[in-house]
């Protein structure tokens, strides 16, 4: 079953809030209006009795016998849908008011029989009326509701004692015009409600549809954009809304993303222009040794020689880019083990000898002898090795290279210090870039790919340090790893080396 839209569901959702809301106020209102005419009509018959309780008080001032007085006085009230009875406990008889709206009675007997009550406006029989008063409570009033002729009576009556006198008032009112409002108005409510509830639908649903049409034209827009076309951005409006934050983030990855395939195609580029060269040289040399049926073994020789020194270099630069291929893909490269940096960078320095000897540098040590540390031993041995390479190239004959190791601030810090011709500034900048050296390798005519630096530097960083060139001008320059002292083992990395070892 297929999902509605996000405009549906935000309309069918404040569509039955407002059913809720509207539900709840139909209910709460007609139990408002029910309650509250039927207190209406209650207050009317206890203003009543009070009426007719302070006339008979008159009358009984007056020392009147009961018979004389009781039909007559209660003729005089007359309300409209309203009947008043007085109701003579010794007798047992009745005495009820006339209609508002019928003829005057032909005599007080006729009256008294209830007569005037069937043509009253007040549905309710007399002998109920009548049966209910006698079973009224001996102190306190009560009131009824009745059902009378397919409607409803109001009836409250009130025990009431004068002198030696015991009576029963009663007043009953018709409920015939309250039920008819109460009718009309749950018609109106049912009639209003689903009216409301279409128009507030209808309403939801251009609200959430203008308000996500953004939504709606940043997807057109980010359904067009590819590899190809990753410069367009999505249309901000409004930055500071959630819609505008949304676009403003997407365009942000959108940078991000240009920014990787800009830098993935210029890795390609470098890379395949590095690895061109030495296979055009290994297949030049190769048909050049194949051209011609005889060859002597002197130039055979320097054919493989020349084959050999390319493919190492062709192997190096292959090497090099599966570790930055594998280390972009978040593989876990560390094998850390506990190790002495001291011993390690003097190992390095003694291994660049015999490429020392052959620009007759002149080479260096100076630092603490263990530096007890915990780390990859084959990528740390690799970084300072691209270092050395790298002093060993660019200084010139005759120069020395330096290697310090020394503790400071927390941090080992081996800094490699040569005697060259310094970086140019321009270059510094971007030292650190892949194949960026290459370009500057291949003005000089060096066969190098560019990538020991790259790599340098994500040795570094994975053991949680830096590098950095510190200085360089025309005297030389010096790159600086720092390496935080946390990484040694805890508590004391040197056991752990001597446990080790032993």
């Amino acid at each position: 079953m297929r999902k509605p839209s996000i405009r549906a569901r935000i309309a069918l959702w404040f569509g039955a809030t407002l059913a809720l809301s509207l539900a709840l106020f139909a209910i709460a209102g007609f139990a408002f209006v029910a309650r509250s005419s039927l207190a209406s009509t209650d207050d009317a018959l206890d203003e009543a009795l009070d009426a007719v309780e302070s006339a008979l008080n008159l009358a009984e001032s007056q020392q009147r016998p009961p018979n004389e007085y009781l039909a007559s006085l209660v003729q005089h009230f007359r309300f409209r849908d309203m009947r008043v009875a007085i109701l003579n406990r010794a007798t047992e008889r009745v005495y009820f008011s006339n209609d508002t709206t019928g003829p005057p009675p032909v005599n007080r007997r006729a009256a008294s029989s209830g007569a005037a009550l069937v043509r009253s406006r007040v549905p309710l029989e007399p002998t109920d009326m009548r049966s209910l008063m006698l079973h009224a409570p001996q102190s306190d009033e009560d009131v009824y509701t009745v059902e009378a002729r397919d409607t409803h009576v109001r009836l409250l009556v009130r025990p009431v004692t004068l002198g030696q006198l015991s009576l029963v008032l009663g007043a009953a009112h018709g409920l015939q015009t309250r039920e008819r409002i109460l009718h009309d108005f749950a018609i109106a409510l049912m009639a209003g409600i689903p009216v409301l509830l279409i128009v507030a639908i209808g309403a939801g649903w251009l609200l959430a549809r203008q308000n996500l049409h953004p939504v709606a034209v940043m997807t057109e827009r980010a359904a067009t954009i590819g590899a190809a076309n990753l410069h367009e951005r999505l249309p901000v409006k409004n930055a500071r809304d959630e819609l505008g934050r949304l676009a403003t983030v997407f365009n942000d990855l959108l940078s991000r993303l240009d920014q990787a395939f800009e830098q993935q195609r210029q890795f390609m580029a470098d890379a395949s222009h590095e690895l061109r060269t030495p296979v055009a040289i290994m297949s030049g040399e190769a048909e050049l040794a194949l051209s011609r049926d005889e060859r002597s073994p002197a130039e055979l020789r320097t054919a493989l020689v020349n084959i050999r020194h390319e493919a190492r270099r062709l192997k190096r630069i292959v090497d090099d880019l599966f570790l930055l291929a594998r280390a972009n893909a978040g593989e876990q490269l560390l094998a850390s083990e506990p190790l002495y940096l001291g011993d390690l960078a003097r190992e390095c320095l003694q291994t660049v000898r015999s490429l020392a000897a052959a620009k007759t540098i002149s080479l260096r040590y100076e630092g603490a002898e263990e530096l007890p540390y915990v780390g990859d031993q084959a990528l740390l041995r690799r970084m300072v090795m691209n270092l050395l390479d790298n002093a060993i190239k660019y200084t010139p004959p005759g120069g020395h290279v330096e290697l310090h190791a020394t503790t400071e601030d927390g941090h080992y810090t081996l800094d490699v210090i040569d005697t060259g011709a310094g970086i140019p500034p321009e270059a510094q900048a971007r030292l650190f870039d892949r194949f960026y050296r290459a370009r500057i390798e291949r003005r000089d005519g060096d066969g190098g790919a560019g990538l020991g630096l790259a790599i340098a530097r994500w040795i570094a960083e994975s053991h949680g340090g830096t590098i950095a060139l510190v200085r360089s001008d025309a005297t030389g320059s010096t790159f600086r790893v720092a390496l935080p002292v946390t990484r040694a083992a805890a508590p004391n990395a040197a056991e752990v080396i001597a446990s080790a070892g032993a």
